[in-house]
């Protein structure tokens, strides 16, 4: 009886430390996939910049919050859908935007920042000069 006491005891506590981990890696687990989804949502909206860029030889030329540039891109046929908002769930239009394009005044290269939300914090750039992916 005294070992089987002992090993329910030990059972416990490798429960107990096993929750306690898990609540303390939580939050780190969610930033990854948040910041997984930001990714995927900035390399899509790359590449049908880049699209725009082979088809028209500039890049669009006013700076814009992503939510135009989105709809922009997809009024010119560059983007089929929009992609998902990472922060809202929903389609890029809806919800927050942390997402800013830059252009120079020839429109020759451009600049998509995404900010922390709530901030203006750069969390990826992508640029076409010196930032051109997210490794």
């Amino acid at each position: 009886m005294n070992r089987l006491k002992k090993i329910l005891i030990r059972a416990t506590g490798v429960v107990i430390l096993a929750g306690v981990a898990a609540v303390l890696l939580s939050p780190s687990i969610a930033e990854k996939r948040e910041s997984r989804r930001v990714k995927a949502m900035l390399l899509q909206v790359q590449a049908a910049l880049q699209n725009y860029h082979v088809d028209e030889e500039i890049y669009p030329r006013r700076m814009m919050p992503g939510a135009k540039l989105i709809q922009f891109l997809q009024e010119k046929k560059f983007l089929e859908t929009p992609p998902e908002n990472p922060w809202s769930g929903g389609p890029y239009a809806e919800g927050d935007d942390w997402l800013r394009y830059r252009t120079d005044q020839l429109a020759e290269t451009y600049e998509l920042i995404v900010v922390y939300p709530e901030t203006e914090d750069i969390q990826f750039r992508l640029d076409s000069t010196e930032n051109q992916s997210l490794e």
